[in-house]
């Protein structure tokens, strides 16, 4: 091929050259791939979103259920205690009595009262009324 020859093939084209290139808008194809990128790296951040939102929903699930079961096992540990607490007060109730106390004593050689009473139980949170004192008449 002769230098010549490709001047003349060149030359055709080079004029149709400038009315193409307007039609055909070569740039378009790099524009096209800058959105696309953008599009793509805007729907990998929605979904990457989206993956981290449903993971941490599982791991909020699991955690209330941790959570329940541990207070169920709570609730189950605190029944047991209270029944214990409930037969411990039934047995030091039991041993409080005046008529338990007197026995004790006697068993012990201890000198039996001569009148056993029971005195009334008082609330520990409620103040008791003050006690209105007046002198004795019969003491100087």
């Amino acid at each position: 091929m002769s230098p010549a020859t490709a001047v003349a093939r060149r030359s055709p084209a080079s004029r149709r050259g400038p009315a193409r290139s307007a039609k055909k808008r070569p740039f378009r194809l790099i524009q096209n791939t800058k959105a696309l990128g953008s599009r793509r790296l805007g729907e990998i951040i929605a979904i990457s979103i989206l993956v981290v939102s449903l993971f941490a929903i599982v791991v909020g699930h699991s955690m209330l259920a941790q959570g329940q079961l541990r207070l169920g096992n709570l609730s189950t540990e605190l029944a047991k205690e209270q029944s214990i607490h409930s037969t411990t007060v039934l047995k030091v109730a039991g041993l409080e009595t005046p008529a338990r106390v007197s026995s004790e004593a006697g068993s012990l050689h201890l000198v039996q009262p001569t009148q056993i009473l029971q005195l009334p139980s008082a609330p520990l949170d409620a103040p008791l009324p003050t006690l209105k004192i007046t002198p004795d008449p019969k003491k100087p």
